[in-house]
């Protein structure tokens, strides 16, 4: 299973039912018939945000946070857009972003949280991030936005 579907069923599993342990859990994903180690699933709680509060009775369960949303690293997320942007260049509300060999993805993941007005969305390749806004205008704000964040030995791309 890839790691969106398990995270996906994983909210499930919390949405539908309660929780204590992360054994209890594992043994959901066991009679689900999907393998699932102890280090991923406290991964897979903490990218989904999820948390313990008490029940009805005081018991701790596990919850989703509302709305469930997986969290980004906020540092995680600075570093990808400092370290990785190359270049950014315009074609009327659409920016192409340059990132080396392999961090577009994670450029584009980052780009996508900024939660930025008028972002429509993201399309990663290998080295390219096509980022999609609603006009021309909202472009060069990305633009000026993302430079002003990405610097690349201390000099704005």
């Amino acid at each position: 299973m890839h790691r969106a579907q398990r995270l996906a069923f994983l909210a499930q599993l919390i949405g539908e039912r309660r929780f204590c342990s992360q054994e209890e859990l594992a043994t959901a994903f066991a009679r689900a018939r999907v393998p699932v180690t102890q280090a991923t699933l406290s991964r897979d709680l903490r990218s989904l945000g999820v948390g313990k509060r008490p029940d009805g009775s005081g018991k701790p369960v596990y919850t989703l946070p509302v709305p469930a949303a997986e969290t980004f690293d906020r540092e995680r997320q600075l570093l990808d857009l400092k370290s990785f942007v190359n270049e950014i260049r315009l074609a009327q509300n659409l920016a192409v972003v340059r990132t080396p060999p392999g961090h577009a993805n994670g450029v584009a993941r980052a780009i996508d949280l900024l939660g930025f007005d008028h972002l429509v969305g993201s399309v990663a390749g290998d080295d390219t991030v096509l980022v999609v806004l609603s006009d021309r205008s909202a472009a060069l704000r990305f633009k000026r936005h993302i430079e002003g964040l990405a610097t690349r030995n201390g000099v704005t791309q």
